[in-house]
C-alpha cells in the first residue's frame, strides 16, 4: 500500500512560492533600473561587449568634452586677434590720413593707444589665464608697462618668448594648437610701434603738425610694413577659425559616434518596458496564486478531516 506523506507537498509547494517570488523580485527590478541584469555577470557572453561600447562611450565623451572646451577658447581668440588685425589697419589709415594732410602731430597719441589695445588683446585672459600664454597660460605675454617702456627696452624684455604652444587631442589621431602664441603674432606690430616711439624720443622727433622730411619718411616706413603685418594677423585669425571649424566638426562627430555606441549597449542592457510590464503582472498573478495554494496546503491535516 503506497503512502501518501504530506510533508513532501508542503515542500514542493514552497519551493514553488520561492520561485513565484523569485520571478516577482526580478520583474520588479527590471520595471525600476530598466536594465535586464543587476550587474555583468548577468549578461553572460555580452558582458565583453557592454564593457567595449561603454570604454569606448566614455572614450567619445571625453574627446567631445575636450573640442567643447577648444571651441569657447577659440571663439574669444577670434575676437582678440581681428580686434588686432583692426588696431593695425586702423592705425594704418590714420597715419595715411595724417601723412596725406601734413600734420602729424597725432602720431604719438595714436601709437599709444594702438600699443595699449594691442596689448589689451595678446593679453586677454579666460578664467583668469592667458590665452595666448601658450604652456605659460600664468604670465602674462606682454609685460611693457607701455609705449615708452617698449621703446627703451630690447624688444626680447618686452615681451615674453619663453612659452611654447600647447595642443588639445581633439580625436584619437588628431592634436590641434590650442591658441597662436602671443610673441609671434605680436612681434612685428610691436615693432613698427617701437621703432615709431624711438623715432618720437631721438634727436628728429617729437612728430608735429610742421613734419619734416625725417619725420615723413619715418610714417612712410612704418607704413610700407603695415600692410603685411594686417595681413598676417588676418592669416593668424583665419587659422584659428580653420582649427574652430574642425572642433566643431569633431564635436558632431563624437556627438553621433557617443550615440550610436549608447543604442548599441542600451540594445543589450536595456530592457522593453512594455514586455517587463506583462511579465511583472504574470509574476504578480503567479506569486498570489502560489502563496494561496501554500496556505490552503498549510491548513491541511488529517486531523481536519477526522472532524
Amino acid at each position: 500500500m503506497t503512502r501518501i506523506a504530506s510533508s513532501m507537498i508542503n515542500s514542493n509547494a514552497l519551493t514553488d512560492l520561492q520561485r513565484a517570488q523569485r520571478e516577482l523580485f526580478d520583474a520588479q527590478r527590471k520595471t525600476a533600473t530598466q536594465r535586464e541584469a543587476e550587474d555583468l555577470k548577468g549578461y553572460g557572453s555580452d558582458a565583453r561587449t557592454v564593457v567595449s561600447l561603454d570604454r569606448m562611450r566614455a572614450q567619445a565623451e571625453a574627446y567631445k568634452a575636450s573640442a567643447e572646451e577648444l571651441t569657447t577658447r577659440l571663439d574669444l581668440q577670434d575676437a582678440h586677434i581681428g580686434r588686432a588685425a583692426d588696431v593695425v589697419g586702423t592705425l594704418r589709415e590714420k597715419l595715411t590720413n595724417a601723412l596725406a594732410l601734413g600734420d602729424l602731430s597725432s602720431v604719438g597719441s595714436d601709437i599709444s593707444a594702438a600699443f595699449s589695445d594691442l596689448k589689451s588683446s595678446f593679453n586677454a585672459t579666460l578664467n583668469g589665464k592667458y590665452m595666448f600664454g601658450g604652456n605659460l597660460p600664468t604670465e602674462a605675454p606682454i609685460v611693457a608697462d607701455s609705449i615708452s617702456d617698449l621703446a627703451n627696452n630690447p624688444l626680447a624684455d618686452a615681451v615674453n618668448s619663453d612659452a611654447r604652444a600647447v595642443q588639445v587631442r581633439i580625436d584619437k589621431s588628431r592634436l590641434v594648437d590650442e591658441a597662436p602664441l602671443a610673441h609671434e603674432i605680436s612681434q612685428e606690430p610691436l615693432t613698427i610701434l617701437r621703432d615709431l616711439q624711438i623715432f618720437a624720443e631721438s634727436v628728429d622727433g617729437p612728430f608735429t603738425d610742421n613734419p619734416t622730411q625725417a619725420q615723413q619718411d619715418a610714417i612712410k616706413s612704418a607704413l610700407s610694413q603695415m600692410k603685411s603685418v594686417y595681413e598676417g594677423l588676418i592669416e593668424a585669425q583665419g587659422k584659428n577659425g580653420r582649427v574652430l571649424n574642425e572642433t566643431d566638426a569633431a564635436i558632431e562627430r563624437h556627438t553621433s559616434e557617443r550615440d550610436l555606441l549608447e543604442s548599441l549597449s542600451a540594445n543589450i542592457t536595456d530592457v522593453d518596458l512594455a514586455e517587463v510590464a506583462v511579465q511583472l503582472n504574470q509574476a504578480q498573478l503567479q506569486y498570489q496564486a502560489t502563496a494561496s495554494v501554500f496556505n490552503t496546503i498549510q491548513d491541511l491535516s488529517l486531523v481536519n478531516l477526522l472532524r
